[in-house]
């Protein structure tokens, strides 16, 4: 049979042709670890299968990098678990304190990180559990058991990166930097047109290119994983997306401005359109080795055209545009990013000396989420705990084994409780499996030998499933609840009542899970949105609240630079409700261009008012006046922010800035932002404050 018409009969079954031989090069891997294992006299053979499906990636770098995370998570979680036993001298109830604390704080810290570090920081949680709660006997037996986990993980693990590297592709890096290039060049068509408004076509709007640059954002997720070089051009395009958003956020301004700007005299102004048209049709272009030098050279023109402008705004006696400042930090961070993607492209393995220097940018990170997640797991393992101390029935035990691999694992995911239900008819399928081995094939078996390669064909079978359409969801833990029940120990003793029972223990966790994700801190992808933009939105009167209690002669600490932190970290969070919000179509989606725009200039309204009361000696009245103005202004932020809504806070904000804008004393440029703040950022931040439940 040809290798075309076995594709068109696998997909006329139902299956997904292109991951039909990644899950079954995975299940030949998991069955040669389990080999491998039994060889080798481990004690439990079958981790090492289910070590082999865990870290088993289609790409190489993903492949090594989940490897490592999985071996270091299991080194910590297993150090842990030793240290505990030996703490709790056969007490469950240390042990039940102890494994609750040490889940929620793996949660919390998991919820936290970004790529396979999150997965290494949970595994460490339930690699913990795994010996704890799997441990019978003394506890001078606990190193031999501890010493069997590690060895199982180290033996599939390597095993599954022997393999799959000789079929895994590496990351297609062209298509996130032409994704990312393409994401760019509409930045770029924006800001063409303030330059040449009459001649140039109508640019993408605003919430098209946030759109776009948020699904960069998405793919720079894992995009770092595996490989030093894919990490330094992860950063360069974090660099890149930071400064795209300035851009974005002083090409918002222009449109409200009462007169139009004269961005560049005519002469720089148009030769800085025609070298931004030409940088635009090289950034379209597809990421070819023959296009390099093509992109830098247009590169390099733009940077010189953007100076050349600079330098004649200059020579006419004016200040230099903000749009044209954000836009040569933008070209500029672009050139960075050719180098990085360049080497990138061509696999080189070690970046030059400026980019192992680059500052990484301060991203988001779920605080909010990471406590939740903490506390959810936290208090249901102790919870479930009590009841094992209480009772002493090992199903307990092995019921929050189960449970603490679905609280751990899946708390950063989309819509947790949606997910268990498909964990649950995975496992499900796995159990079933695990019970036809266990009654009806292995009682023939008449050595330990047999019993693992009887093993064979259910290793296949779980590849099947995992590429199959209909149980591609969830077949992951198909294969881990077969392998943990399938523990080849000859010859067996154990009736099929107690393997049905040792089945539903395994199958009691994703719908005890189920349940926790819907009555614990219940969470989706529209919550996550909520949370995050109410975050967002905190932050105006959090830092209102700071201003006020620093006093008027402090300065806010870190100045400028605490100033670009805090707009780098604006920025990422925005490029994340964008993508909640494309991605859960939220109503109030095409708001939030306004939204980043008002945070934006709030901050700096309020920093600038700050300064402005710090450097100011209140000689006159009408000074004196001023800084009380200011101080109400401040305290009605801070009371707009409060839990209570209350339409008549909004009214009294506006009037209050509003106020403060007329006052003599302020400089012009400041009773302007204080006026805009007034009439367009607070109801901009109100009006997706009231979208929020």
């Amino acid at each position: 049979m040809s290798a075309s018409t076995a594709t068109t009969w696998a997909r006329a079954l139902g299956f997904h042709t292109p991951v039909l031989a990644f899950a079954l090069r995975t299940a030949l891997a998991a069955f040669a670890a389990l080999l491998l294992a039994y060889a080798l006299e481990l004690e439990h053979p079958h981790w090492a299968a289910m070590s082999a499906w865990a870290c088993s990636q289609p790409m190489r770098e993903h492949l090594l990098s989940r490897g490592v995370y999985r071996f270091a998570g299991s080194v910590v979680g297993v150090a842990f678990a030793v240290g505990l036993v030996l703490l709790a001298q056969e007490s469950i109830w240390v042990l039940a304190l102890g494994l609750a604390a040490w889940s929620a704080l793996c949660a919390f810290l998991g919820n936290l990180q970004r790529g396979y570090m999150a997965y290494g920081c949970m595994l460490a949680g339930y690699s913990a559990a795994m010996v704890i709660l799997l441990h019978v006997g003394p506890v001078a037996a606990i190193w031999p058991f501890a010493w069997d986990r590690l060895l199982t993980v180290v033996t599939g693990v390597l095993t599954a990166v022997c393999i799959s590297w000789c079929f895994a592709p590496r990351r297609r890096t062209a298509v996130l930097i032409a994704q990312s290039r393409h994401a760019l060049a509409g930045v770029l068509q924006a800001a063409i047109a303030p330059l040449r408004p009459h001649a140039a076509p109508a640019p993408a709007p605003m919430a098209a290119l946030l759109s776009r640059l948020a699904e960069v954002e998405e793919l720079l997720e894992l995009y770092p994983e595996g490989s030093r070089t894919a990490r330094h051009t992860s950063r360069a395009m974090h660099w890149q997306q930071h400064r795209a958003l300035d851009l974005v956020y002083h090409l918002g301004l222009l449109p409200r401005a009462e007169a139009a700007v004269d961005l560049a005299p005519e002469g720089p102004a148009e030769q800085l359109v025609q070298a931004l048209e030409s940088l635009v049709q090289a950034l379209q272009a597809a990421p070819e080795p023959e296009q390099a030098q093509a992109l830098r050279q247009c590169l390099q023109q733009a940077i010189a055209a953007c100076e050349a402008a600079v330098a004649a705004v200059q020579a006419a006696g004016q200040a230099v545009p903000e749009v044209l400042h954000a836009l040569y930090l933008l070209l500029q961070a672009m050139h960075s990013g050719w180098e990085a993607e360049q080497r990138d492209l061509q696999g080189q393995r070690r970046p030059v000396a400026h980019e192992r220097h680059m500052a990484p940018l301060p991203l988001h990170r779920d605080w909010v989420g990471a406590r939740q997640a903490a506390v959810r797991a936290g208090c249901t393992l102790l919870l479930l705990g009590m009841v094992w101390a209480l009772t002493e029935w090992r199903l307990v035990a092995f019921g929050m084994l189960g449970l603490s691999v679905m609280l751990l694992v899946f708390s950063g995911f989309e819509s947790p409780h949606r997910t268990m239900a498909f964990v649950l008819r995975g496992q499900l399928i796995g159990a079933a499996l695990a019970l036809l081995c266990q009654t009806l094939v292995w009682p023939w078996a008449q050595s330990g030998w047999q019993m693992v390669w009887m093993l064979l064909p259910f290793a296949l079978l779980g590849g099947l499933v995992f590429a199959h359409q209909r149980t591609a969801a969830g077949a992951m833990d198909t294969n881990m609840a077969m392998f943990i029940l399938l523990a080849p120990v000859f010859p067996q003793t154990a009736g099929w009542t107690q393997h049905l029972s040792m089945a539903l223990a395994v199958v009691s966790g994703p719908a005890l899970a189920w349940l926790v994700y819907r009555g614990v801190y219940p969470t989706n992808a529209q919550r996550r949105l909520h949370t995050l933009a109410r975050m967002m939105l905190a932050e105006v009167p959090a830092l209102a609240r700071r201003l006020l209690e620093e006093g008027r002669p402090a300065l806010w600490p870190g100045g400028s630079a605490a100033a670009a932190l805090w707009q780098a970290q604006l920025h990422h969070r925005l490029l994340r409700l964008v993508r909640w919000a494309d991605k859960t179509q939220w109503p109030a989606r095409g708001q939030l261009h306004d939204l980043g725009l008002s945070l934006r200039a709030m901050q700096t309204a309020l920093l600038q008012l700050q300064q402005w009361r710090r450097d100011t000696i209140l000689a006159t009245p009408a000074l004196r006046r001023t800084e009380r103005l200011a101080v109400q202004a401040l305290q009605r932020t801070v009371a707009w922010g409060g839990a209570a809504r209350d339409p008549r806070q909004q009214v009294r904000l506006q009037a209050a800035w509003r106020a403060l804008s007329a006052q003599p004393g302020l400089p012009p440029a400041l009773a302007a932002q204080a006026l805009q703040v007034a009439q367009r950022d607070f109801p901009a931040l109100e009006a997706v404050r009231q979208q929020l439940p």
